[in-house]
């Protein structure tokens, strides 16, 4: 599903806030899969590969909050 309806494809501020809303709650459920990983064990000897792709969750929820407070009115 795009985020752009437009011809000329540029984007509005409402367009912009919905990709970011729709980021952030991408990274929440990935972030919460791999938490789920590191705490039940099942990460084994990728522990520390699912802890980079953690702290990757996290900068991405910032972003996503900051870019989708930026945008709105």
């Amino acid at each position: 599903m795009p985020f752009i309806n437009r011809p000329n494809g540029k984007m509005t501020n409402e367009e912009k806030v919905k990709m970011f809303h729709t980021m952030g709650a991408t990274a929440a459920v990935i972030a919460l899969v791999l938490v789920i990983l590191l705490e039940t064990g099942l990460a084994g000897e990728r522990r520390e590969l699912v802890d980079m792709g953690l702290t990757a969750m996290i900068v991405m929820l910032a972003v996503s909050l900051i870019g989708s407070m930026y945008f709105k009115k």
